[in-house]
């Protein structure tokens, strides 16, 4: 295990009645005038959510201003106009209200109202990141995790760009993490958060440290349950405990909890979040699109943590199969279990054009005097040809190999 530290300063209030709570924390930490950001669903009043966070505000003694118009893959224009209202009324935290595109919405725009530069230079690297206002999230939706991490992911819409920035002190000082709050969300989108959490947690995984100990058991237990939860969580979607299971996977697949101590991967969010740009396709599609295909090609370079992901997760016995056939298993079965959760795994199944291959290639952050990206295999430009190539039609159905 290699060197690290870590801090999650995150508060995690988890429970019925989550969201009622929020001014109650917020009042005792000084906070008096708030920006609440979400995505302006009509859910937000039909439930009550909405508010339930403006009594508690509001017993505490906490003035707001609101922002809703998020949309999956957050855009920058709605970042900037945020920052303008938090700067105009003075606020002091931000409390966001949704999903992964609300929080990170959130996160950036907290970041432009704590600093004096527009917010796209810290996300292109222009100008360091220092400091940023509190950030609060009532979590509804889980998949990216955002309500823990130190990561925000903004779209620059009239660039076709979408960048990530991560950095300590983005983390959310508060989340709110109610499972009821999640069982109204509909089966897509709850695939597409149960694909996201999968990701992170196999980004970590997948690394070329191959070194088996606490980190990669933990990890492999919640891929494990994941694999158990997700498809009953989509047969009854009001269940609450699988929801519960769900939410907090949520947060330790991205949070760092099962990435300590080793080089992480990334390359299939880095190959998938061009769909994202380019076409506008959710995150969660894009992963399940790539991952099978980033699968086939990485383990060429390295079965060995495949195969061990197929014995571990999915339970496959190895018999007489040696490591590359035990990881093709491995591949088959991911893509079995996204194909069971209704999710994609090839552009063909989500009617995206295959005419974007190279400007796609052409945004791909290559680094390193070798031009590549990942850790478990170092993929060039043309090994993520192959990739986006091989997603265009994805497997055969009926066939592993």
């Amino acid at each position: 295990m290699r060197d690290f530290t870590i801090c999650i300063g995150t508060t995690f209030v988890f429970g019925r009645d989550a969201e009622t709570k929020v001014g109650d924390e917020l009042g005792a930490k000084g906070v008096s005038r708030v920006l609440i950001h979400h995505d302006g669903g009509a859910y937000l009043e039909t439930s009550g959510l909405l508010d339930a966070v403006r009594r508690s505000l509001g017993r505490a003694g906490i003035s707001y201003t609101e922002l809703g118009g998020v949309k999956p893959n957050p855009r920058l224009t709605l970042v900037r106009e945020g920052i303008a209202i938090a700067k105009a009324r003075n606020v002091d935290a931000v409390v966001a209200i949704g999903g992964g595109s609300v929080i990170d919405s959130a996160k950036a725009i907290a970041l432009g109202a704590a600093g004096e530069r527009d917010v796209w230079d810290y996300f292109t690297g222009k100008v360091p990141v220092d400091r940023t206002l509190p950030v609060a999230v009532v979590l509804t939706c889980p998949a990216s995790g955002s309500e823990s991490s130190q990561v925000a992911v903004i779209n620059n819409e009239h660039e076709h760009s979408k960048l990530t920035l991560s950095e300590p002190v983005l983390r959310p000082a508060f989340a709110f993490m109610n499972p009821e709050l999640s069982v109204t969300v509909p089966a897509f989108p709850t695939a597409c958060g149960i694909v996201d959490m999968f990701s992170h947690i196999c980004e970590r995984y997948f690394s070329a440290d191959n070194e088996i100990g606490v980190i990669d058991r933990m990890a492999e237990g919640a891929l494990r349950t994941l694999v158990d939860v997700g498809p009953k969580s989509l047969a009854d979607l009001a269940d609450y405990d699988l929801r519960a299971q769900i939410m907090w996977i949520s947060t330790i697949a991205q949070n760092n909890t099962l990435g300590v101590g080793r080089e992480q991967d990334w390359s299939t969010h880095l190959i998938a979040n061009e769909l994202s740009a380019l076409y506008d396709t959710p995150h969660g599609a894009t992963l399940s699109i790539i991952m099978g295909s980033w699968m086939r090609v990485a383990s060429e370079k390295a079965p060995f943590r495949f195969a061990r992901y197929a014995t571990e997760v999915f339970d496959i016995r190895p018999g007489s199969m040696n490591e590359t056939e035990l990881a093709r298993r491995g591949i088959a079965a991911t893509e079995s279990f996204f194909r069971s959760l209704g999710m994609p795994v090839s552009f063909k199944d989500f009617d995206l054009p295959g005419d974007g291959i190279e400007r796609m290639l052409d945004n791909i952050d290559f680094y390193g005097p070798d031009a590549t990206i990942g850790s478990i295999a170092r993929l060039d430009r043309d090994d993520c040809r192959r990739i986006y190539e091989l997603a265009l039609t994805g497997p055969v159905m009926g066939k592993e190999f």
